[in-house]
């Protein structure tokens, strides 16, 4: 094993002619991208977006043809373990994170199950940032008709928006709402930030609990949206550390295509102390838990489709808190 610490992995997408490459390209030219590999997938037989970037003085890695969605077991794995070896071997220089650009057509959750599941890559890679771009011109049809679109919402960490200067701030503020219902965790950076990249995002329990504080409940999107909602499970009183793990694990068992996000802090009782960690999968894939400073309580965001977040939230109380429920809806997990 090298001597390298886990490199993390930053994903750039959002749906075709959002502007991805028009970004990537500005971050070159400001010397946003130093110390960082860019590997660019392109959806056609021409590496149009290789080619652009590759003008721009970056080194870049062209995955191949297909969106990574589709060839993440494959290319997208032989690219990364790839630029991993050259930079231990010396044959390129040492880079400090991986930025991916997708085709407008890719699944980021296929890269993020990938980078938590793969022997070879989870050593040595860990999930960065997801920057889903959102073209507020066509923004609101294409939600309406691309699951693609729904999905990089879903995974993302921050949105920013493009084409404000072909677009009113009516669309802004009606997009902002969506996205808002699809992915409570995303936050939408302000239109002037030159790198969304490097812009300080709050951390995953502060979120939590900011919805906890609005009183947050469950907002399902309209059906065009594929039926996806979110809702947020909170416990007063610091849990059994077993019985939430078994709780997830039979959750996603059941349900794990169901279940496309989950993420929050979980306050664990211990031997006469709280400790809490922070939880977040993708699907069926759940990521190495991570310790925090501070225990504030359990407040856990879970984005799911087809499914009732009351139901689910019912389940959770039953089951990982004790408490009591009606009307049966524990059976969602087990």
């Amino acid at each position: 094993m090298s001597g390298y610490e886990r490199c993390p992995v930053d994903v750039l997408t959002g749906f075709l002619g959002a502007g991805k490459t028009s970004l990537l390209r500005r971050l070159i030219a400001v010397d946003a991208l130093r110390d960082t590999a860019v590997l660019v997938n392109e959806f056609a037989a021409l590496p149009v977006d290789d080619r652009l970037v590759s003008i721009a003085g970056a080194p870049v890695g062209l995955i191949g043809e297909g969106c990574i969605c589709c060839v993440s077991d494959g290319n997208l794995r032989a690219a990364l373990i790839s630029l991993l070896d050259a930079r231990e071997s010396g044959a390129m220089p040492p880079f400090q994170r991986v930025l991916i650009e997708t085709s407008g057509l890719a699944d980021p959750g296929a890269i993020l199950a990938a980078l938590a599941a793969d022997p070879m890559l989870k050593p040595r890679l860990r999930p960065g940032r997801v920057v889903t771009l959102v073209d507020l011109v066509h923004g609101e049809a294409t939600l309406g008709d691309s699951a693609e679109a729904v999905a990089q919402i879903v995974c993302a960490d921050a949105v920013f928006f493009t084409k404000r200067d072909s677009a009113g701030g009516l669309e802004a503020a009606r997009l902002a709402a969506t996205i808002n219902a699809l992915n409570p965790l995303a936050t939408i950076v302000p239109e002037d930030v030159a790198d969304p990249f490097a812009w300080p995002l709050p951390g995953s329990g502060d979120v939590v609990r900011s919805r906890a504080l609005r009183r947050f409940h469950a907002v399902p999107v309209e059906p065009r949206h594929l039926e996806i909602a979110a809702g947020l499970l909170t416990a007063e009183a610091p849990i059994e550390w077993s019985h939430f793990a078994a709780w997830l694990s039979l959750l996603l068992h059941r349900h794990g295509t169901a279940i496309l996000r989950m993420k929050g802090e979980v306050a664990i009782r211990g031997d006469g102390a709280v400790s809490a960690v922070m939880v977040q999968s993708v699907r069926h894939v759940v990521h190495a838990p991570e310790h925090l400073d501070r225990a504030e309580g359990t407040a856990l965001v879970v984005i799911a489709r087809g499914l009732d977040p009351a139901a689910i939230e019912a389940s959770f109380r039953r089951h990982v808190t004790g408490e009591a429920t009606s009307g049966g809806q524990e059976r969602v997990a087990v």
